[in-house]
């Protein structure tokens, strides 16, 4: 999909080697709870190629949640991931794809990923 590609140049110290793990999520791995949780902010996702540390997935809100998904991108076939902030790494919003979350994407989301860029923590 074209808009990993995008992803992936504006953060491509997250994505060493390629690859398709798009990132990494706590809680379901399922597209239908994805599908119903896009009516609040839509399901937080940790970007990047490397399994988040805890302190990292403390970072984002997210360190107390249960079971840990492996995210790649076969399992977002009809999902982009919109901007979400960048607290020690980035991380997004998974919303299915439309016209308009792809105009979001490419107008909106690369542009804060990229101004609000920070280097992985070693």
């Amino acid at each position: 999909m074209a808009w990993f590609d995008d992803l992936k140049a504006a953060l491509p110290a997250y994505y060493p080697g390629g690859g398709n793990i798009v990132g990494y999520l706590r809680g379901s791995g399922s597209p239908t709870v994805w599908r119903q949780m896009e009516r609040s902010s839509g399901q937080m996702i940790i970007l990047g190629s490397k399994r988040p540390t805890k302190e990292e997935w403390d970072a984002a809100g997210v360190g107390q949640r249960g079971e840990e998904q492996t995210i790649t991108l076969d399992k977002l076939s009809s999902f982009i991931i919109l901007y979400g902030g960048f607290m020690y790494r980035p991380w997004g919003h998974i919303h299915s794809l439309t016209p308009q979350t792809q105009a979001t994407f490419t107008n909106s989301s690369l542009a804060s990923w990229k101004r609000n860029y920070m280097k992985p923590r070693p």
